[in-house]
């Protein structure tokens, strides 16, 4: 299977199907399925510009609506989550996934599918601490703070995806994995973005949420955008043979001093190295030490229970193979010596105002390199690294958890940035076609009635009891679904809120109507189908 990545979409289908086509014009090859990772801005009208949070400069329709309304087809599968700039009205009505228009899926807040015999997983949003405890309490039409905590990421769907413990192939999310930088060529991004410096040294740059999904689950890819530059990093999972007492894999524990592998095709990079080019990675691939760790027990260890009270602050394209594959344990990046302490800003912000205020990151193409990284403290990732005996690993499974987890970070979708990757994995050959997953639906339906749509979260089960709950409901899907109807995910897309019409300038009050929330079919059919009750826009207008 030969698939495309997409960073930061920007409602641009146009021009991002159209690269995508040059491309395979110019190789011969044909693209089986797009991945896009945020801000994807599904746009079906100029209502729904008004529950996007961005510069009101930037608005615009993009050319989603196109697809939805039918004026054009999909040219490749798609799937997406969103980021931070995004019409969360819509996104809200297909909180479990669902197709946005025909051909172009959305993998909801938090979901598992399966395409091609490619496990696919993906969140949706951007960490912030303030809101990572709270119920999905937005409701549309949205105030301006509620657009903003409505794509804050919740720790309810952190909880969900920390309970897959079959090995995923690839995952998605808008904002990087907390310390992920520590394992690519750390200066080179520094050099290409020097406003990230100082999250890099306060070790604040990207997503506490994600980091912890990353160390749980160690899926063999994992691609993401938000920071508009390209990235790539490697991820080497330790022997957990010296890995002492037993805890989630979110548990922080020490690590010894890492031993760096030298890569004898590593090229030295200067520091003061500059290309140019915002957002590009020059043409040099970076090539970075591979760092193997084990883990000892912290007896500090921070637990990651449902109920802890996160203090952390918040924090023309080009086409390279990603090679990939995740495991079991733990790396950690060496101390670097020459440690610059800096603070750090917020990193909700658009990349141009991150540069105003000295914060964001930059680009390189290498694999994790200790002498290259500029740590101001022992990465998260590394902190929260799993024990040899941690509950949320598969127990069993059909395949083993790969050894690595190969992470890709693309631009934006604007010319002369790297924004699109198109790779081939040729381990996927099954026909492109959608699927649920039996142990996403398992979990689903295990927690759903822990969904909070009001501000105070109700804090879900744990241990044994949870245990037992997701093995019940494992046998019920796969009796009461898998057996009974299969697995394959319906093309049950239906309009709700009307497609953009280009000869009639909606109202004021047309707005505000069609900011009401709508009853979405697929998502009640999704309950429907779990024999769960719906508590997404219940009482919503249905269509």
């Amino acid at each position: 299977m030969r698939i495309a990545i997409e960073g930061c979409c920007h409602g641009e289908l146009d021009a991002i199907y159209g690269a995508i086509a040059q491309r395979e014009q110019q190789h011969g090859y044909k693209v089986d399925l797009l991945l896009i990772c945020g801000d994807f801005q599904s746009i079906r009208n100029e209502a729904d510009l008004e529950a996007i949070s961005c510069p009101r400069k930037y608005l615009n329709l993009g050319t989603f609506h196109k697809y939805y309304s039918g004026e054009c087809q999909v040219p490749v599968p798609t799937i997406f989550i969103g980021g931070n700039h995004e019409a969360m009205n819509h996104l809200w009505e297909l909180y479990h996934g669902g197709w946005a228009c025909p051909g172009i899926y959305f993998l909801g807040y938090g979901g598992v599918i399966n395409v091609g015999g490619m496990r696919i997983g993906g969140m949706s949003g951007i960490y912030k601490s303030f809101d990572y405890e709270l119920g999905h309490h937005e409701v549309s039409p949205y105030s301006d703070k509620s657009k903003k905590s409505a794509y804050h990421i919740r720790k309810f769907d952190v909880y969900k995806m920390l309970q897959v413990k079959e090995p995923v192939d690839v995952f998605l999310s808008h904002d990087w994995p907390l310390g992920i930088e520590q394992y690519g060529n750390t200066r080179a991004l520094i050099s290409k973005k020097r406003f990230f410096e100082k999250e890099i040294q306060s070790n604040s740059l990207g997503s506490l949420a994600f980091e912890h999904v990353m160390v749980s689950m160690k899926p063999a890819r994992w691609f993401s955008a938000h920071l508009h530059v390209r990235f790539t990093a490697e991820v080497r999972w330790g022997s957990p043979e010296t890995a002492q007492g037993s805890g989630s894999t979110a548990n922080a524990v020490s690590v010894q001093t890492p031993v760096a592998v030298e890569n004898p095709d590593e090229i030295k990079i200067d520091f003061e190295d500059d290309d140019g080019g915002d957002g590009e990675a020059g043409d040099a691939t970076i090539i970075g030490k591979v760092e193997t760790l084990v883990v000892t027990k912290n007896p500090d260890e921070i637990d990651i229970a449902f109920d802890d009270d996160e203090d952390d602050d918040e924090t023309a394209p080009a086409g390279k193979d990603v090679p990939g594959t995740a495991g079991t344990s733990a790396p950690l990046p060496a101390k670097n010596p020459d440690e610059i302490d800096v603070s750090f800003e917020d990193e909700d912000m658009d990349e141009e105002d991150r540069g105003k205020s000295d914060t964001t990151a930059a680009s390189t193409q290498g694999v994790s390199s200790s002498s290259s990284s500029l740590p101001g403290q022992a990465s998260s990732l590394i902190q929260h690294q799993a024990s040899g005996t941690s509950t949320i690993e598969a127990k069993s499974s059909v395949k083993p958890h790969p050894k690595s987890t190969q992470f890709l970070a693309l631009d934006k979708c604007q010319p002369h940035r790297q924004f699109l990757e198109i790779i081939d994995l040729p381990e996927f050959s099954g026909p492109v076609e959608f699927k649920y997953d039996e142990e996403w639906l398992s979990i689903v339906r295990t927690l759903d009635s822990f969904l909070t749509v009001g501000y105070r979260q109700t804090p879900p089960m744990e241990g044994p009891a949870l245990e037992h709950a997701l093995k019940v409901n494992r046998e019920w899907v796969r009796n009461n679904v898998t057996l009974k109807q299969g697995l394959d995910i319906p093309m049950n897309f239906q309009k709700t809120a009307p497609a953009h019409d280009p000869v009639h300038t909606l109202s004021s009050k047309e707005k505000e109507t069609l900011l009401l929330p709508f009853l979405n079919p697929q998502t009640e059919a999704f309950c429907e189908m779990l024999k769960i009750p719906n508590k997404i826009n219940p009482n919503g207008r249905r269509v």
